[in-house]
């Protein structure tokens, strides 16, 4: 196999992603189905999908965005994957704004379901914003391109 730089071979794996998603042509109104065919996604595709959704939402609008683009449905499957490549700051910022969001604790299906349909107050927004600064904050520390690509590698090889 070709030596591919971390940014490759999660853009190559994420474009994967993307096509076998659109491929797929789920309902994008029923979170179940979305869910599922992000499920159907090979491991290392669901990786990059999942993170690379966190990382433009978060950036583009913050946690607010991520949450009313219904990214939030994958929250706790993002935790998951921040904590096993090791980005444990930003898994603890994830972590972090379920609460604000959950403050019920739902769990599992119920949880999705709310999440995908979620109305934010305007509370839970400025809870949100001060998730979003200590991400910011993150830049330079705990660089998700390279943690998660240097996992890929080894899952490859």
């Amino acid at each position: 196999m070709e030596n591919l730089s971390n940014r490759a071979l999660i853009a190559r794996l994420f474009s994967s992603a993307e096509q076998q998603l659109e491929d797929v042509k789920f309902d994008k109104l029923n979170w179940e189905k979305w869910y599922e065919a992000v499920q159907e996604l090979t491991g290392p595709e669901k990786m990059v999908y999942v993170l690379v959704k966190l990382n433009q939402a978060v950036t583009n609008g913050g946690f607010v965005e991520f949450y009313r683009n219904s990214y939030g449905v994958f929250a706790p499957e993002i935790i998951h994957v921040l904590t096993e490549i090791k980005a444990m700051e930003t898994a603890e910022i994830v972590s972090g704004t379920l609460p604000v969001v959950n403050p019920e604790g739902l769990l599992d299906d119920a949880y999705k379901a709310f999440v995908f349909r979620i109305r934010l107050t305007d509370h839970q927004k400025m809870q949100l914003y001060s998730s979003d600064i200590r991400y910011d904050q993150l830049d330079g520390k705990e660089n998700l391109e390279d943690l998660l690509g240097d996992y890929l590698q080894k899952l490859v090889v």
